[in-house]
């Protein structure tokens, strides 16, 4: 699926972070009990994707992920920041999707030869359906790296529905 999964994963959660600052300093959070957990969650989980190896299984990493994900599903943010929260959500599942597909195919699929293309190609096919339910009219490209897909995904959550304290990265 990518030629460097974890170069590819690691650029996706650093252009993640500083929208996660973003959000949690505009709406009040990024200094309290919940907001220091999630950026501690997020840097741990971060860390785990920076010393993945490709072609081994992630379920460490993928557990710090999902460690992260529940704290920031638990932080009590405002609605009108929902759109900047599935980007961020999205932009997750993309590096969760990431991790998945370059790790071994799971054993149920180990009878076809094609098995690791296959795991792949459902992995790719199933991160872009969430990806389109959290944030509508995305288009993924191949001729764009997926950090800067996220960013231009967070630009234009910025100019049509802006949100003071929210900028553009």
């Amino acid at each position: 699926m990518c030629k460097n999964a974890t170069k590819t994963a690691a650029a996706l959660m650093a252009a993640i972070e500083p929208t996660i600052k973003s959000l949690l300093a505009a709406t009040g959070q990024l200094n309290t009990p919940n907001g220091i957990a999630a950026m501690n969650a997020y840097d741990a989980a971060l860390l785990a994707v920076q010393n993945w190896t490709p072609g081994t299984t992630a379920q460490n990493v993928l557990q710090l992920m999902n460690a992260f994900t529940a704290v920031f599903d638990t932080l009590p943010l405002p609605p009108n920041v929902a759109l900047y929260v599935n980007i961020i959500t999205a932009g997750i599942t993309a590096v969760i999707a990431i991790l998945t597909a370059n790790s071994p195919a799971p054993a149920s699929l180990l009878t076809h030869e094609d098995t690791q293309a296959m795991h792949q190609a459902a992995v790719a096919a199933d991160a872009a359906a969430k990806v389109q339910v959290l944030v509508p009219g995305f288009k993924r490209s191949i001729f764009h790296s997926p950090e800067s897909q996220y960013n231009t995904a967070w630009n234009n959550a910025c100019d049509t529905n802006p949100v003071e304290g929210i900028g553009k990265v």
